[in-house]
């Protein structure tokens, strides 16, 4: 069960970090200001912050998960909640895109990326909250 955890764990920290790297470059390749013509450069720019501090901080949080696997898989009790705490934001984000629907036919596949993504993250935790003999020593 521990490999399995582990992979799965790298698997999704990988993918965390490469959304927030692709999250960089979104608003200008998906012309998300073409929507909005109109908008004042406070909006811009707001979108602009809010869409930087996000990228940064998700692919931020996934690079330093993935640095500090070992103390984490050995049973260090605070990563163990900084993980918790990135599994709950993949939650979050399967349960928004089932409240609040894309509004395109991205909405299918959307749904199925974050919930393949969230899965991914709670196998590890799963195993990590069980714990086993080997992580408390």
């Amino acid at each position: 069960m521990k490999k399995t955890a582990r992979v799965f764990y790298n698997i999704a920290c990988a993918i965390g970090c490469l959304v927030g790297i692709w999250h960089f470059s979104a608003p200008y390749s998906n012309q998300w200001y073409s929507y909005i013509p109109d908008a004042p450069i406070e909006i811009i720019q707001s979108i602009n912050y809010i869409n930087f501090c996000f990228s940064l901080l998700l692919s931020g949080f996934s690079l330093l998960l993935i640095m500090v696997q070992k103390k984490l898989f050995r049973g260090l009790k605070e990563l163990k909640a900084f993980y918790a705490f990135y599994t709950l934001v993949w939650l979050s984000r399967v349960i928004i895109q089932l409240v609040w629907p894309w509004p395109s036919g991205l909405q299918l596949w959307l749904s199925i990326a974050f919930s393949v993504e969230f899965l991914l993250t709670l196998v590890p935790l799963l195993y990590l909250i069980k714990g086993t003999p080997d992580m408390n020593r």
